[in-house]
């Protein structure tokens, strides 16, 4: 049992000296004093474990003391047995009411005084355990604080410094870290990328489980992946990394300017649409694949959905936080009031009054789910691609020479035009000539896979419903490729670097397609490749192109 200071509170010293034989004789140590002043002192030195308190005494009586004390001590328990020859029911109701936790009339049972002070004992080494708790629970506190404040600070140097200045976002958590993650960048063609994940559960847990996801989603976008091979990589890597029972539902969107074109992979959230300025839903990109991290990558469906805007409008995703999230009347929020709220002409921000309408029609309540919308503008005002030269691998080579053969595997795979963004990235060039090559060698990439081994017509290019079926049949051809092949080759002559691109189809043939001017508006085109290179042929049929470029 433990050993308590107990102090006693009396103005007669027999009664003090009667008691304090009682409470030696149990184990305890004492403490005297004879009347409340001295009580506040001896406190003051040094606080007890329980106090056994007179109530009618000269200088500061029992009620009065303990009063202070209460005021004093707020932080700590001290029980307070008051000691009396007063044993009315209103005295007893006022020496609790003072601040008393027990009451014994004089003259004192010995064995009830000590059955209380026992039962003291018990609640004091209670007191004890809660106390310690409670320090534990406090550090626990304080550690968890510096690790919730350095997880905010290594997740917004993830998500938050990387943003494109025009995606509009917005996050409303359940807790302190949202389960919803937005991220956003460019590609070095200059398609923006984004994407809105939602992984199982909420706060640190599930922000966590997004990590490797963004982490693929930066690093494969940078290297020139399109989103299909995007989301195949995260796939691949949740399933690996993560328990079983935790996913990701996402939507990865990519946004042409040039093409003026949205691609969409929509794997398990709810909605995603292009939305014109008059606020209209153009077109839904509806979910057609399971959540992130759920299928073996040999069963994992990278097909997308493309679509090609006419006039502006922005694309809106959002998390079924928001599309499950209840008003104030329990019922679901109108989505159609929500898009209405886009019915205004780019570049105006619309963020903040989606923001303000659904807080409003959620009124005091909490949202049960982790609410997130991300918006991004789609304008017909589109500027040059800016694209930036990495640190080069062999800068002061004067002779080299670079070989490729692409077969189907790595064009299904979407591997050629990131392995030659790598090549490109290591010859040496600086800005303006590495933005100039990369134009050229996506657009002579491009029409040898395109025409060349996929037959596709350029002709379908000329209308929106034609791009759309342009795009579907590149799509599908692509997925079916099983034999073939694209050749590339890149050396240095002299001043001059030259590239040669060689498919085995059916090739590509200048004479044979429109205009250099028609062509142009495709994008970068054959009439761009003219302008940038000193030399452009085409041999073999077209099955080969090859250009120089003065360095």
């Amino acid at each position: 049992m433990r050993q308590l200071n107990v102090l006693v509170v009396d103005d007669s010293k027999v009664n003090r000296l009667v008691i304090a034989r009682l409470i030696h004789n149990l184990g305890h140590l004492v403490t005297e004093a004879g009347d409340g002043a001295e009580a506040l002192a001896c406190c003051e030195a040094q606080l007890p474990d329980l106090i056994l308190m007179d109530v009618i005494m000269p200088v500061m009586d029992g009620l009065t003391t303990t009063r202070l004390l209460r005021e004093r001590y707020t932080r700590q328990w001290i029980p307070i047995i008051f000691l009396t020859g007063k044993s009315e029911q209103e005295d007893v109701l006022t020496g609790l009411a003072a601040g008393g936790d027990d009451y014994l009339t004089k003259p004192v049972d010995t064995k009830l005084l000590a059955a209380k002070i026992r039962v003291m004992v018990r609640i004091a080494e209670m007191q004890q355990r809660i106390a310690q708790d409670a320090q534990r629970l406090e550090a626990y506190y304080h550690a968890n604080q510096m690790e919730q404040q350095l997880a905010q600070h290594v997740l917004h140097n993830l998500y938050g410094d990387r943003q494109d200045d025009t995606l509009e976002q917005w996050i409303r958590p359940t807790v302190q870290f949202s389960g919803d993650i937005i991220t956003a960048a460019k590609s070095p063609t200059d398609t923006l990328h984004f994407m809105l994940a939602d992984s199982t559960g909420h706060g640190l847990a599930a922000a966590i489980a997004c990590l490797p996801a963004a982490t693929v989603f930066y690093a494969m976008t940078q290297k020139g992946f399109g989103i299909h091979a995007i989301a195949r990589e995260i796939n691949k890597k949740l399933k690996q990394q993560l328990p079983v029972g935790r996913f990701v539902a996402a939507t990865l969107v990519a946004i042409s300017p040039q093409e003026r074109t949205v691609t969409v992979w929509n794997g398990g959230l709810p909605f995603a649409a292009f939305i014109n300025e008059r606020g209209e839903v153009e077109k839904q990109f509806v979910s057609s694949h399971p959540p992130l991290g759920i299928l073996p990558n040999a069963d994992f469906d990278p097909a997308v959905e493309v679509f090609r805007w006419n006039q502006p409008g922005r694309v809106m995703v959002c998390s079924d936080g928001l599309t499950e999230a209840l008003d104030s009347n329990g019922q679901l929020l109108d989505l159609a009031q929500i898009t209405r709220l886009l019915a205004r002409p780019l570049p105006d921000k619309v963020i903040d009054q989606v923001a303000g309408t659904v807080s409003r029609n959620l009124g005091e309540q909490e949202n049960a789910d982790d609410i997130s919308v991300v918006i991004a503008p789609c304008s017909n005002d589109s500027q040059p691609a800016v694209v930036h030269a990495q640190p080069s691998g062999f800068t002061h080579l004067d002779n080299w020479e670079i070989r490729l053969s692409f077969g189907p595997k790595e064009l299904r795979e979407d591997l050629g035009m990131p392995t030659l963004l790598g090549w490109l990235n290591q010859i040496g060039l600086n800005e303006q000539q590495f933005s100039d090559m990369l134009l050229v060698v996506s657009e002579l990439f491009n029409n040898a896979l395109d025409h060349g081994l996929l037959a596709l017509d350029s002709a379908d290019k000329d209308s929106s419903n034609g791009f759309i079926h342009y795009l579907t049949q590149r799509q599908q051809r692509l997925a079916a490729l099983q034999q073939g092949s694209i050749q590339v080759a890149m050396w240095r002559d002299g001043s001059l670097l030259r590239l040669s691109v060689k498919d085995s189809g059916g090739g590509f043939d200048l004479s044979a397609q429109p205009g250099q001017a028609d062509d142009a508006k495709h994008g970068r085109g054959i009439a761009l490749i003219h302008r940038l290179c000193q030399q452009v042929g085409y041999h073999d049929g077209g099955t080969r192109a090859e250009v120089a470029y003065q360095l």
